[in-house]
């Protein structure tokens, strides 16, 4: 009786629960009502007693499993320790807990069954869908269903996964049976599809799929139903955490993906709902609006404007949380709305200002203290800074480039890249700065094309071109891919080429699209060469006040993608060129300390990389000498009316192409890399 009576062992845990999952297997061809529900569910290819899934079926008896189970060796104890059966409190019999059920084993990630979800067929149960109880072995906070089977029978495909959180265990078999048929194109992403146990989305579930796919598209996938609208709104807060890209789907109304794979094939079923793909927060979005109308809190928003208002107020927050995704979900809340996108925008930016405005009255608070002046160039451990001194001891301008400085911020993926280039037949050196809109492996792939290009093409030509060419290549990459599968970035690339009527003897110019920076010291003061491409700085140059930290400073009107670029010349003097995360984290006052006292630009740069917290996001940030040209001089060229650069050719060769037809003058030779710290002398070269 005492063996009886002690607690099982995690192993036999494992052990009685593996037994249980092939006793339901062997069962499951003796239920015709097992079957039908496998048929009308588009899943009958996954009840293979050999498979990685064991789907079953629990008999009607009380004692089957029982009965089984005592045969093979474990224990009373065992078996309602493992949540399979439990002790009848007066005959004391152990009797089945599941019963006339078709079973569905929950695996953790090592593949190996901890418990079980089983829905009922008798049409008798109160519940439809039960659980195994809170095991030593299953908690279902902690575990996913579908995920162990997958990462022990990876999903086929290239690229980056995808991740796809259903409702129900019938949902993850019909998304494997799709992906299943989808992965014979070779070019096809992986698919994964999993399903919490019984709970709403964890933040215990989200980091076990963290741990097991990082850097995976996380989509969810709920009925098109209220209910599932409703469990898409419980999940949104957990789902917007995920490091990488989040996506959502709206499903047709009343299906779920077993319903579809019913309805059609399962390649067809499977690109219907990948098609269907969108930003979280839009889906968010979506469903905050369809719930307004539900309930009357809005009725006609293109008549009243307290319709208009309420709506703004319930979805300014969700604008915040998706940047890249402002202009596609302003076009779609304007088309539910009735009301036009450039009105829901501001309509927007308003609301959230009035929701984030500090109480008047109270001091704003003090800026962070400078770093202290050094007195010398650095330790030794930073690169010399003698060079540029020692060119301009010989009368001869010249220009030493800093170390380029990236940083992770706490991000899974770096979505920052530069690029740097110079060409020994015409002088001309380039840096590029990219930074990807968004933390997904999408926006680090535009934001790595978008700054190799633009500086290859830039250092035979000029900016301009080369973020032509940077939007012909992305834009190329992305030709027919979904929105919210595609990536983009800002852009900012800085030219150096020789002006002997310069009184440097060296011209710079710089062009850019979106919001990364650059600035400079004038008259011992930081001053911004760029001007923001986003929606505050329009209603800023139309004389509209828009407080500091606005929705609106997150709304890119410009991009590497499409909108305006600018153009701007430059004079001598410190340029310091970064991604939004730098100029966000870092104080003016630092900036402009760090800029106006700067004795070693290698030293600089690491102060500034090492003044970002965890938590600041990706950064980067380039230093060279610049000076910034006044505001009359700065040019922007319109979306309508820019030129077109032609790219031809496949992905892989839009990423390594210079683009030499059409947007390239005086071709040569490609240009080689430059690196830290090299020296450019504006003088004549010397062979």
């Amino acid at each position: 009786m005492a063996a009886e009576q002690r607690t099982p062992t995690p192993e036999r845990l494992y052990a009685v629960n593996a037994a249980a999952a092939r006793f339901y297997a062997d069962c499951l061809p003796t239920s015709p009502k097992a079957a039908s529900y496998l048929t009308s569910h588009g899943i009958s290819a996954a009840p293979d007693p050999t498979g990685p899934w064991q789907v079953g079926y629990a008999p009607g008896r009380w004692t089957d499993l029982a009965t089984h189970l005592q045969a093979a060796g474990f224990t009373a104890g065992e078996v309602t320790a493992a949540g399979l059966g439990f002790i009848h409190r007066r005959s004391k019999h152990l009797l089945d807990r599941f019963r006339d059920r078709i079973m569905f084993p929950i695996t953790d990630v090592h593949n190996r069954v901890v418990g079980f979800t089983a829905r009922d067929l008798s049409g008798r149960a109160e519940a439809r869908w039960i659980n195994t109880p809170e095991t030593a072995v299953y908690r279902k906070r902690s575990l996913l269903y579908g995920l162990g089977q997958q990462l022990a029978h990876r999903p086929a495909g290239t690229g980056t996964p995808m991740v796809f959180v259903v409702e129900g265990a019938a949902d993850v078999l019909a998304m494997h049976r799709m992906a299943t048929a989808r992965a014979a194109d070779p070019e096809a992403q992986p698919v994964y599809a999993v399903s919490p146990c019984g709970t709403n989305l964890t933040d215990e579930q989200l980091g076990l799929l963290q741990q097991a796919l990082a850097g995976a598209q996380l989509v969810l996938a709920f009925d098109g139903d209220d209910g599932g609208r409703r469990a898409a709104g419980r999940a949104y807060p957990i789902a917007a955490r995920w490091p990488g890209k989040v996506s959502g789907v709206h499903l047709p109304p009343g299906q779920d993906p077993a319903d579809m794979l019913v309805s059609m094939d399962p390649i067809s079923a499977i690109n219907e709902i990948i098609g269907a793909v969108q930003p979280l927060a839009q889906l968010q979005m979506t469903n905050t609006i369809s719930q307004l109308y539900a309930t009357r809190r809005i009725t006609d928003p293109a008549r009243f404007a307290e319709d208009r208002i309420t709506a703004y107020r319930a979805i300014a927050e969700l604008f915040v949380d998706a940047p890249e995704a402002t202009r596609a979900m302003a076009e779609a809340a304007a088309e539910q709305l009735g009301l036009e996108s450039t009105d829901v925008a501001r309509g927007v930016i308003e609301a959230w200002e009035a929701r984030t405005r500090s109480p008047s009255g109270l001091d704003p608070p003090p800026a962070p203290k400078p770093p202290e002046p050094q007195a010398g160039p650095g330790s030794s451990s930073d690169p010399p800074a003698a060079d540029a001194h020692s060119a301009a001891d010989a009368g001869e301008p010249a220009l030493t480039v800093s170390a380029i400085a990236r940083s992770a911020g706490g991000q899974a993926i770096v979505t920052t890249a530069t690029s740097t280039r110079h060409d020994p037949r015409s002088g001309i050196t380039v840096w590029a700065l990219a930074d990807g809109i968004g933390q997904h492996q999408q926006a680090a792939a535009a934001a790595e094309m978008a700054a190799d290009i633009a500086a290859t093409v830039t250092a035979h030509s000029m900016p301009a071109a080369g973020l032509h060419a940077a939007r012909a290549a992305v834009n190329a990459l992305y030709d027919g891919v979904h929105p919210s599968q595609a990536g983009d970035a800002s852009l900012l690339v800085v030219s150096a080429h020789p002006a002997p009527d310069n009184r440097l003897g060296v011209r710079f110019e710089i062009a850019w699209a979106g919001n990364c920076r650059a600035y400079t010291i004038s008259a011992g003061r930081l001053v911004q060469v760029t001007a923001d491409h986003t929606a505050a700085r329009q209603r800023r140059d139309h004389g509209e006040h828009v407080q500091p930290g606005s929705i609106a400073d997150v709304i890119l009107t410009s991009s590497v993608r499409s909108g305006d670029i600018s153009v701007c010349p430059l004079d001598d003097g410190p340029l310091l060129i970064c991604t939004r995360a730098l100029h966000r984290a870092v104080a003016p006052a630092v900036l402009e300390a760090e800029l106006a006292g700067m004795s070693d630009v290698h030293a600089s740069t690491n102060r500034l990389t090492g003044s970002l917290g965890p938590q600041s996001g990706a950064a980067a940030l380039i230093l060279i000498h610049a000076r910034s040209a006044p505001p009359s001089r700065v040019t922007t060229i319109g979306a309508a009316h820019r030129p077109t650069v032609a790219a031809t050719g496949s992905a892989a060769a839009l990423a390594r192409t210079s683009f030499t037809n059409g947007a390239v003058a005086n071709p040569g030779p490609p240009p080689g890399l430059l690196s830290s710290g090299q020296e450019i002398r504006s003088g004549p070269r010397h062979r």
